[in-house]
């Protein structure tokens, strides 16, 4: 949880969840770590496009939140109950892209992880906010180099990052949701679906298939060839509960 101003209003941040199973098993593999905002005063949720906007805006909140929500997994323990397999938290372009917000990233939190630590979690960095520059993916690579996975998030969003997925090699590759919308009924987007797959999988990447609601969608994306598959079919997002650490 975390406490801030929202356009001079107090809010606050809360975690949740939901979970990644196995395409082949359908068992969990994973969990995605989310924030939900709401106003302190009146309990009104804040829709996430204006919450990820006014983020996105307030840069030293981003890093804030980011370094709470690690140390709240790793360093504090208040969050520890939840890593079952693995945990994937995002990490917004420009923590990446800015070379100060990086350092304070890396500095504050991600240098402290065990190398254990490191192994339960995921990184997930969301294709249209990743520069394709030389700083940002040598970043990139350092963090792998360091013992951390590295996600693409919502590839295929808007513009697909080629050039991008070209010159780093990420762990994973999720694909967005919109992708899979029209996906099996729509023979030109189910096709498109799976060359997308065939596409990242030659990199040598995991594949997960976000927004999967109905079980004509799972039965597709597992045909198709994707590991982990992710949506209001198998878990919709629910709230977490923080333990409080105890003194002495």
């Amino acid at each position: 949880m975390l406490e801030f101003v929202y356009h001079d209003e107090p809010a606050r941040l809360e975690w949740f969840v939901q979970d990644l199973v196995t395409a082949a098993q359908h068992t969990l593999y994973g969990q995605e770590l989310l924030c939900r905002a709401t106003l302190v005063d009146s309990q009104i949720p804040i829709a996430m496009e204006p919450l990820m906007d006014y983020l996105n805006h307030h840069q030293d909140l981003l890093l804030e939140m980011t370094n709470q929500q690690l140390d709240d997994l790793f360093i504090s323990g208040r969050l520890t109950h939840l890593i079952d397999n693995s945990i994937w938290i995002n990490i917004a372009g420009k923590l990446i892209a800015c070379a100060s917000l990086f350092d304070r990233l890396w500095r504050q939190t991600l240098s402290k992880l065990t190398a254990m630590q490191k192994q339960c979690l995921v990184l997930e960095i969301c294709e249209d906010t990743i520069s394709s520059d030389d700083p940002s993916v040598a970043r990139i690579s350092f963090l792998q180099n360091q013992g951390f996975r590295v996600a693409m998030d919502d590839f295929g969003s808007g513009h697909s990052n080629l050039i991008q997925l070209s010159r780093s090699n990420f762990d994973i590759i999720k694909l967005d949701l919109k992708l899979i919308q029209n996906v099996p009924t729509d023979l030109w987007a189910a096709s498109l679906y799976r060359e997308v797959i065939s596409l990242c999988s030659s990199k040598g990447s995991l594949i997960v298939a976000e927004g999967i609601e109905t079980q004509a969608q799972s039965d597709f994306v597992r045909w198709a060839g994707v590991d982990i598959i992710q949506g209001f079919l198998y878990s919709k997002p629910r709230p977490i509960k923080v333990k409080l650490a105890k003194n002495g």
